[in-house]
């Protein structure tokens, strides 16, 4: 009987864990609150917000204490979220590698 108990107590705190870490990603809640960094495209048509991860997971403080702290949220001009970087990118301050697409060319290109 403590063997069950013991295995249910495993299994229920495991799938308990990887919940909180599904639903409450360190990416997951931003606005004015969390916002770093605006930076608008040439034609204005795009801007792209970087945003500071929030410490809601165990992998997130570390990420913070680490210094790998934001992620980007890309918008057009009337302010329509259409890409977000991965919920589990944790990325520097510098945005230089990013091209923020125009009207011409409406695509993301990232150079290491």
């Amino acid at each position: 009987m403590k063997k069950i108990l013991l295995k249910l107590i495993i299994l229920s705190s495991s799938c308990l864990a990887i919940t909180w870490l599904l639903l409450f990603s360190s990416s997951s809640f931003y606005g004015d609150f969390n916002l770093y960094y605006t930076q608008e495209g040439h034609d204005g048509e795009y801007y792209l917000n970087m945003y500071q991860h929030l410490p809601t997971t165990p992998i997130a403080v570390y990420k913070l204490i680490v210094g790998d702290r934001y992620f980007w949220v890309l918008y057009n001009k009337q302010g329509k979220e259409i890409w977000h970087s991965p919920h589990y990118a944790y990325l520097s301050d510098t945005i230089g590698g990013l091209v923020i697409p125009t009207k011409k060319k409406q695509f993301i290109k990232v150079f290491k």
